[in-house]
């Protein structure tokens, strides 16, 4: 699940995401034009988000979070199997508004935050420890509250044309005028906007003056803006909204993989696996797997009975696609609620059986190679001890084996008839690592039987689990039999012949 980008004052925007640039898809379409992903074509020299999992989201601005307190917590978080956080957004924004990402400052942090050093400090912390740090982040609009604007307009009716502030905006004494074509969102969200202080209209988009794509000053300011965060050590954005418009590109992928030289996880809001091929033609390096939804994801959609077992290997090969092109695609624990609401109040569980049921979303999602963990560490506080534990140990079961990474090659493994069965086998990017994966996603104990012949795996072994420890059952033959609770999980490591 991703973090939800709209307050409540836009709860209709989600329904209008068919007619934005990066639409959502249904789990299990597949991306047009891909090649065919198997076991042989996973992509080499594989980047550092495909060798870690465990995503950590803050709505640090909504909540309060500070960033002094999340530094103290790095060890902690790493320790959980943590390798990534992710903010909602760093500058300085309205918490009012679109719950924190509306940038007021985008040269400051929000005062609850902290301070920049603050920021700065925490963001080299996390790499000393090998904790990376991305960012939903804005680039298309400023907040009409924003101190910078509000110069703009002052210079503007003073008769300047040419600051810096005035030529980061779209000015005209003409509401007749065509409206900017480069805009992220729908059409109800665009439109000329009167300044009585300017005694002009400005071009608005969203919450405030928008960034046309179209105009240099708007581009520079937009350059500006993303060198400073990148110079804080930004290991990679999720841009609100988002499109494949290349006026776009140099902002959104362009500039962060070149400026500064880490590997970048870089996505669009609206970026999921039916366009992979274009997605990574733009040169994005990861996109949901599903779709952008708080309420759904590919495990959800097996347990409710959206799909079966079929219908979660094509989801699945989303995955593989995304491998074949180097890149991920990525995914988030449900939210406990209806999106359409404000952060607060929250109602948990999610599931009827979150303890287990949670466990093992994260066991299928993070196991079968999507990047995974929670959208929103408000959610996750609120788990008990016994789910937090099991799911903490999912990751980090998941970052100290080879196989389970998403650079990792994967294959379904027969697994019987049963729709609400399913396995795999990953295998490390170096070859040297294999991991069997099975699931029983039905609501009672099942006896479940996978077939090994042709996989490669060793018909006569001791496999160890990597999720409990010690010995698993002896495979002595190519049908192998585990029984599994309801909503039971096996990780096993095995030995190819």
């Amino acid at each position: 699940m991703a973090p939800y980008r709209l307050h409540s004052t836009l709860a209709g925007a989600l329904g209008l995401a068919l007619v934005l640039p990066l639409t959502l898809s249904g789990g299990e379409s597949t991306a047009q034009a891909a090649p065919a992903a198997t076991a042989s074509n996973a992509a080499r020299n594989s980047t550092d988000f495909q060798n870690l999992n465990g995503f950590m989201w803050f709505y640090n601005t909504y909540f309060g979070y500070k960033y002094k307190d999340i530094e103290k917590q790095l060890d902690s978080f790493k320790s959980r199997g943590i390798r990534v956080l992710g903010f909602f957004s760093p500058y300085s924004g309205d918490k009012r508004t679109c719950d924190g990402c509306s940038p007021i400052d985008f040269y400051n942090v929000s005062p609850q935050n902290g301070t920049m050093k603050d920021w700065k400090n925490l963001v080299a912390a996390a790499h000393r420890k090998g904790i990376k740090v991305v960012t939903y982040f804005v680039n298309i609009y400023l907040d009409e509250q924003s101190p910078y604007f509000q110069k703009a307009e002052k210079q503007y009716a003073a008769g300047d044309r040419t600051s810096r502030e005035v030529s980061s905006f779209h000015w005209t004494e003409n509401p007749g005028e065509p409206l900017p074509d480069l805009r992220m969102g729908p059409p109800s969200q665009s439109s000329w906007s009167w300044s009585p202080t300017a005694g002009a209209f400005y071009w608005k988009l969203w919450f405030g003056p928008g960034f046309d794509y179209n105009l240099a000053g708007n581009r520079a300011e937009v350059e500006r803006i993303e060198k400073y965060w990148l110079d804080t050590g930004v290991d990679g954005f999720m841009w609100d909204v988002g499109t494949t418009d290349s006026r776009w590109k140099n902002a959104a992928v362009n500039l962060p993989t070149t400026y500064t030289s880490s590997d970048k996880w870089l996505t669009a809001e609206r970026a999921d696996a039916s366009g992979a091929a274009e997605n990574h033609q733009f040169g994005l390096t990861s996109w949901f797997n599903h779709g952008d939804s708080d309420t759904e994801n590919d495990y959800s959609r097996i347990i409710d009975g959206t799909t079966d077992s079929n219908g979660l290997e094509k989801a699945l090969n989303n995955v593989d696609i995304a491998r074949s092109m180097g890149a991920t695609t990525h995914t988030w624990s449900i939210w406990g609620d209806d999106p359409k609401t404000n952060l607060e109040p929250h109602k948990y569980p999610a599931y009827p059986d979150d303890d287990v049921m949670r466990v093992q979303e994260a066991a299928l999602l993070a196991g079968s190679g999507m990047l995974y963990g929670s959208g929103m560490y408000d959610q996750y506080i609120h788990w008990d001890r016994t789910l937090r534990t099991n799911w903490d140990r999912v990751l980090q079961t998941v970052n100290a084996n080879k196989a389970l990474l998403p650079a990792a090659s994967r294959d379904r493994v027969a697994a019987g008839d049963d729709p609400k069965v399913y396995a795999m086998r990953r295998t490390s990017e170096d070859g040297k690592q294999t991991a069997l994966l099975v699931y029983n996603f039905n609501s009672t104990a099942q006896k479940v039987t996978v077939d090994l012949d042709g996989t490669g795996i060793d018909t006569s072994q001791t496999p160890k689990d990597l999720y409990k420890g010690g010995d698993a059952s002896s495979i002595d033959g190519s049908e192998y039999t585990v029984s599994l609770p309801a909503y039971g999980f096996k990780i096993l490591d095995v030995t190819d012949r």
